[in-house]
């Protein structure tokens, strides 16, 4: 007695991949994290990058952590977005800027 499974045909994987969406459905609240120096500079540059993309992105959606030896920051920011798009537009941004030593 064989445990295998029948393999699927073309229509039954697509059939489940229609069923069962992957990823992100939007608009959603979305955390962009973005670690860098510690200085209120570059805190105030990431909320002013989420505040161009999302208008509606106030202090109260930031928090922020130290590293241990208190250098970096990581500052996580919770943004309304409303496309894939959006997001990505968001995201290249705050990646590409200068003071921004990774992104998650």
């Amino acid at each position: 007695m064989s445990n295998r499974k029948p393999p699927k045909n073309i229509t039954t994987i697509i059939n489940d991949h229609e069923e069962k969406p992957e990823g992100l459905i939007f608009p959603c609240e979305y955390p962009i994290k973005a670690m860098g120096v510690n200085t209120n500079k570059f805190l105030q540059e990431m909320l002013f990058i989420a505040q161009k993309h999302c208008p509606d992105t106030g202090e109260h959606h930031v928090r922020t952590n130290q590293s241990k030896t208190g250098k970096y920051q990581s500052v996580t920011i919770t943004v309304q977005v409303e496309s894939r798009t959006h997001l990505e537009g968001l995201y290249f941004e705050i990646k590409n800027h200068i003071d921004v030593k990774w992104t998650l």
